[in-house]
């Protein structure tokens, strides 16, 4: 026979009053960060791209690639178009400048255009960044970037998709 104490089928008041606490608490919290959290890009959409290529600057490296558009309306027949992919391992010594070209022709209106942006490519994904005013309709983009360092510059290849402009 054992002279240990016989364990109690209920559990003592201390620990379920933590328990108790300890989900008020989370619960109060995620109700306190949903209401002072900022919104979400809930309109920001992503246009697929054909997949563009082409080496980094910096040869040994991420290959320069990106396969779409982050697109957010900016007020009527107006978005900025984000290109979020790219990065380089190459950090500590600046990354390099991706100068990208975004070629739009808004095919419901015969409008057209070209938006240029440069970009300092890190760690962190990142990339060039246009504002466009296309118009209502559909809108065909093409996309390419020249990479550079301090000693050449790599062209890509292009790619192109198509996106709704409201």
């Amino acid at each position: 026979m054992s002279h240990l104490p016989r364990r109690s089928a209920t559990i003592p008041a201390r620990p379920r009053l933590f328990r108790l606490t300890v989900a008020a608490l989370a619960a109060g919290t995620a109700i306190g960060i949903g209401a002072v959290a900022p919104p979400t890009a809930a309109a920001e959409t992503v246009v697929p791209l054909d997949r563009c290529w082409g080496l980094s600057p910096n040869i040994v490296d991420q290959p320069f690639s990106t396969a779409r558009l982050f697109v957010s309306p900016n007020g009527r027949g107006r978005v900025t178009a984000a290109v979020r992919d790219i990065s380089s391992f190459w950090t500590p010594t600046g990354g390099y400048q991706s100068a990208g070209r975004l070629d739009w022709h808004n095919v419901s209106t015969g409008k057209k255009g070209v938006a240029f942006n440069t970009a300092q490519i890190r760690l962190f994904v990142g990339g060039p960044t246009f504002r466009l005013d296309t118009g209502p309709g559909t809108v065909r983009v093409s996309f390419s970037a020249v990479n550079r360092n301090a000693l050449w510059a790599i062209p890509s290849t292009s790619c192109s998709g198509t996106m709704r402009v409201g």
